[in-house]
């Protein structure tokens, strides 16, 4: 492959790439799993299990004597950060005609192209919290019967709460899948809780329950996703599925060390830029976004998963 063929970074469509949000999508990973700076490519993190940074050292010091020491620390793993990134391609006719007109399209299509990326990570986190394997098995439970949260006899509260508890470091965020908010944030007995009446009316904010439940934030996973391939009949399903789940999220943690459910390493910043594309008659260009990521799970008994919150 010539040189000329090779990816080209450019400085301004990377800034869109760091700076666009798109507004009216509505994503949670970067909340569920900070983002923290990668030393590198491949490095090292601390894994925290059963016992580490839980036990408490003697803190008492004589007079003429010296404090004990304590290194906080897990157990040392590897890993590796993944490059995700998307093309969009654009052809030398359309960016001409644009250019007559004072118009940018590769700016147009860094932001449709970081939104995919977007997507893609939300996918990912979405992943690793909903999977059952990345929890401690005391920590993982699957309600059913008169226990799901759309029965208004059952007890959502004590649901959570007994999670909570259940934790090693009790979790400061809670996560819920669409559906399984909408039964929770409209029971009667939540109802009743926060608006102080008979609870058949009204609708519970994530203020409020962040409030009742003693947490910092609630975050609610309400996109969506094509789980078909390009050309086959769309199926769209929810990201989250039918979950709650908590974690304890430090934000000082990083691959260095510190006691958090988990964050994602990142290498770098986003980035995007163009190549040449072989297109058309004319040719054209493909506008490239990405970014460099690994998404761990740091201390497994530091969050909680509910499975089947509703039985819909």
């Amino acid at each position: 492959m010539a040189a000329t063929d090779q990816f080209t970074e450019s400085p301004i469509l990377t800034a869109i790439a760091i700076a666009y949000r798109n507004p009216d999508q509505i994503l949670i990973a970067d909340e569920v799993l900070p983002r923290v700076t990668a030393p590198g490519r491949n490095f090292k993190w601390q894994n925290y299990g059963e016992a580490d940074a839980f036990t408490l050292p003697n803190t008492r010091v004589g007079r003429r004597g010296t404090p004990n020491q304590v290194e906080v620390e897990g157990t040392e793993k590897s890993a590796a950060c993944e490059d995700f990134g998307i093309d969009v391609p654009l052809d030398n006719a359309t960016l001409e005609e644009a250019k007559r007109n004072g118009h940018d399209p590769q700016m147009k299509a860094t932001e449709r192209a970081t939104d995919v990326v977007a997507l893609d990570r939300e996918v990912r986190v979405a992943n690793v919290i909903t999977n059952a394997d990345n929890y401690h098995p005391d920590h993982v439970e699957a309600l059913g019967g008169s226990d799901v949260f759309d029965d208004p006899d059952s007890d959502p509260v004590s649901a959570i709460e007994d999670m909570l508890d259940t934790c090693w470091v009790r979790p400061n965020q809670l996560v819920f899948g669409l559906k399984s908010w909408r039964a929770f944030r409209k029971h009667p007995k939540i109802v009743k809780a926060v608006h102080g009446n008979s609870g058949d009316q009204g609708r519970a904010t994530r203020e409020q329950v962040a409030e009742l439940l003693e947490v910092r934030r609630v975050l609610v996973g309400a996109s969506r996703v094509n789980i078909k391939r390009p050309g086959e009949n769309p199926v769209l399903n929810r990201v989250w599925d039918n979950i709650v789940a908590g974690q304890y999220i430090d934000r000082t943690a990083d691959t260095s060390g510190g006691l958090t459910f988990g964050f994602s390493a990142q290498l770098g910043t986003k980035v995007a830029g163009t190549l040449p594309a072989n297109m058309g008659l004319r040719g054209g260009v493909l506008v490239r976004s990405g970014e460099t990521l690994a998404e761990l799970v740091v201390a497994n008994r530091a969050g909680f998963l509910i499975q089947n919150a509703t039985g819909v």
